[in-house]
Protein backbone atom coordinates (compact mmCIF):
# COMPACT_ATOMS: atom_id res chain seq x y z
CA UNK A 1 0.00 0.00 0.00
CA UNK A 2 1.11 3.24 -0.71
CA UNK A 3 1.15 6.10 2.31
CA UNK A 4 1.40 9.64 2.27
CA UNK A 5 1.92 12.00 4.94
CA UNK A 6 2.02 15.81 4.50
CA UNK A 7 3.43 17.67 7.65
CA UNK A 8 3.24 21.67 7.46
CA UNK A 9 3.29 25.13 9.13
CA UNK A 10 -0.71 26.12 9.38
CA UNK A 11 -3.23 24.32 6.95
CA UNK A 12 -1.38 23.76 3.85
CA UNK A 13 -1.15 20.01 4.95
CA UNK A 14 -5.00 19.61 5.17
CA UNK A 15 -5.51 22.07 2.32
CA UNK A 16 -3.63 19.61 0.02
CA UNK A 17 -5.32 16.64 0.92
CA UNK A 18 -8.45 18.54 0.58
CA UNK A 19 -7.58 19.38 -2.87
CA UNK A 20 -6.20 15.32 -3.71
CA UNK A 21 -10.04 14.58 -2.38
CA UNK A 22 -11.72 16.65 -4.97
CA UNK A 23 -9.10 15.51 -7.97
CA UNK A 24 -8.74 12.10 -7.30
CA UNK A 25 -11.17 10.85 -5.02
CA UNK A 26 -7.47 9.48 -2.91
CA UNK A 27 -7.77 11.91 0.53
CA UNK A 28 -8.11 8.56 2.26
CA UNK A 29 -4.47 7.72 1.47
CA UNK A 30 -2.90 10.60 2.79
CA UNK A 31 -2.59 11.99 6.15
CA UNK A 32 -2.36 15.57 6.66
CA UNK A 33 -0.40 17.06 9.82
CA UNK A 34 -1.26 20.67 10.36
CA UNK A 35 1.51 21.82 12.40
CA UNK A 36 1.49 25.39 14.91
CA UNK A 37 -2.26 25.56 14.53
CA UNK A 38 -3.06 24.50 18.72
CA UNK A 39 -0.96 24.09 21.53
CA UNK A 40 -0.66 20.39 20.86
CA UNK A 41 2.49 18.55 19.67
CA UNK A 42 2.60 16.91 16.33
CA UNK A 43 5.26 15.15 16.41
CA UNK A 44 3.62 12.11 17.99
CA UNK A 45 1.59 12.12 14.82
CA UNK A 46 4.84 12.15 12.83
CA UNK A 47 5.87 9.05 14.39
CA UNK A 48 2.49 7.12 14.51
CA UNK A 49 2.71 7.58 10.77
CA UNK A 50 6.31 5.95 10.87
CA UNK A 51 4.59 3.00 13.27
CA UNK A 52 2.04 2.40 10.62
CA UNK A 53 4.23 1.60 7.58
CA UNK A 54 4.70 -1.92 7.03
CA UNK A 55 7.79 -3.90 5.08
CA UNK A 56 5.07 -4.40 2.60
CA UNK A 57 3.91 -0.45 2.44
CA UNK A 58 5.77 2.62 0.10
CA UNK A 59 5.68 5.80 1.68
CA UNK A 60 6.79 8.96 1.71
CA UNK A 61 6.68 12.02 3.86
CA UNK A 62 5.97 15.91 2.25
CA UNK A 63 7.28 18.85 4.40
CA UNK A 64 6.61 22.51 3.64
CA UNK A 65 9.77 24.23 4.00
CA UNK A 66 13.44 22.67 3.41
CA UNK A 67 14.85 23.12 7.03
CA UNK A 68 11.96 24.46 8.63
CA UNK A 69 10.96 23.56 12.30
CA UNK A 70 8.32 20.60 10.42
CA UNK A 71 11.20 19.75 8.30
CA UNK A 72 13.77 19.09 11.30
CA UNK A 73 10.66 17.37 13.31
CA UNK A 74 10.37 14.99 10.71
CA UNK A 75 14.47 14.46 10.31
CA UNK A 76 14.54 13.63 14.03
CA UNK A 77 11.90 10.75 13.63
CA UNK A 78 14.10 9.05 11.28
CA UNK A 79 11.73 8.00 8.38
CA UNK A 80 14.37 6.14 6.26
CA UNK A 81 14.98 3.88 9.22
CA UNK A 82 11.39 2.50 7.83
CA UNK A 83 12.25 3.17 3.70
CA UNK A 84 10.01 6.38 4.41
CA UNK A 85 10.94 8.98 1.64
CA UNK A 86 11.60 12.62 2.99
CA UNK A 87 10.11 15.27 0.14
CA UNK A 88 10.51 19.31 1.09
CA UNK A 89 9.27 22.07 -0.38
CA UNK A 90 6.16 19.96 -1.27
CA UNK A 91 3.40 21.22 -4.18
CA UNK A 92 -0.09 20.03 -5.00
CA UNK A 93 1.46 18.25 -8.22
CA UNK A 94 4.40 16.78 -6.42
CA UNK A 95 1.91 14.52 -4.29
CA UNK A 96 -0.66 14.14 -6.69
CA UNK A 97 2.21 12.71 -9.23
CA UNK A 98 3.73 10.30 -5.77
CA UNK A 99 -0.03 9.15 -5.07
CA UNK A 100 -0.95 8.24 -9.13
CA UNK A 101 2.35 7.09 -10.30
CA UNK A 102 2.20 3.26 -10.79
CA UNK A 103 5.44 2.85 -10.42
CA UNK A 104 7.54 1.67 -7.54
CA UNK A 105 8.83 4.03 -5.26
CA UNK A 106 12.44 4.14 -5.83
CA UNK A 107 14.94 6.88 -5.61
CA UNK A 108 14.90 7.68 -9.17
CA UNK A 109 11.21 7.89 -9.40
CA UNK A 110 11.28 10.21 -6.53
CA UNK A 111 13.80 12.27 -8.33
CA UNK A 112 11.54 12.09 -11.41
CA UNK A 113 8.30 13.03 -9.97
CA UNK A 114 10.52 16.16 -7.76
CA UNK A 115 11.53 16.98 -11.21
CA UNK A 116 8.44 16.89 -13.19
CA UNK A 117 6.30 18.98 -10.20
CA UNK A 118 8.84 21.37 -10.35
CA UNK A 119 8.16 22.11 -13.80
CA UNK A 120 4.40 23.06 -12.82
CA UNK A 121 5.95 26.30 -11.01
CA UNK A 122 6.00 29.48 -13.71
CA UNK A 123 5.79 32.15 -13.97
CA UNK A 124 2.81 33.48 -15.54
CA UNK A 125 3.06 35.95 -18.13
CA UNK A 126 -0.20 38.48 -18.13
CA UNK A 127 -2.89 37.96 -21.02
CA UNK A 128 -3.14 40.78 -22.97
CA UNK A 129 -6.60 42.40 -23.00
CA UNK A 130 -9.20 41.90 -25.31
CA UNK A 131 -9.38 45.91 -26.36
CA UNK A 132 -5.52 45.58 -27.01
CA UNK A 133 -5.15 42.76 -29.26
CA UNK A 134 -3.99 43.70 -32.85
CA UNK A 135 -6.71 43.55 -35.69
CA UNK A 136 -6.69 39.81 -37.57
CA UNK A 137 -5.36 38.21 -34.08
CA UNK A 138 -6.97 34.85 -33.51
CA UNK A 139 -10.06 33.94 -31.16
CA UNK A 140 -9.71 34.67 -27.28
CA UNK A 141 -8.58 32.35 -24.53
CA UNK A 142 -10.99 29.81 -24.37
CA UNK A 143 -11.69 29.12 -28.47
Amino acid sequence: MRKICIVSHGHLASGIKSAIGILTGKADSVEAIDAYVDDSDFTSRIEKFIDSVGPKDEAVIFTDIYGGSVFQKVILAQPERKGIFHVTGTNLAAVIQCLLSADPLTPKVIDELIAESARYLQRVPPVEPEHEKSVGEEGDFFS
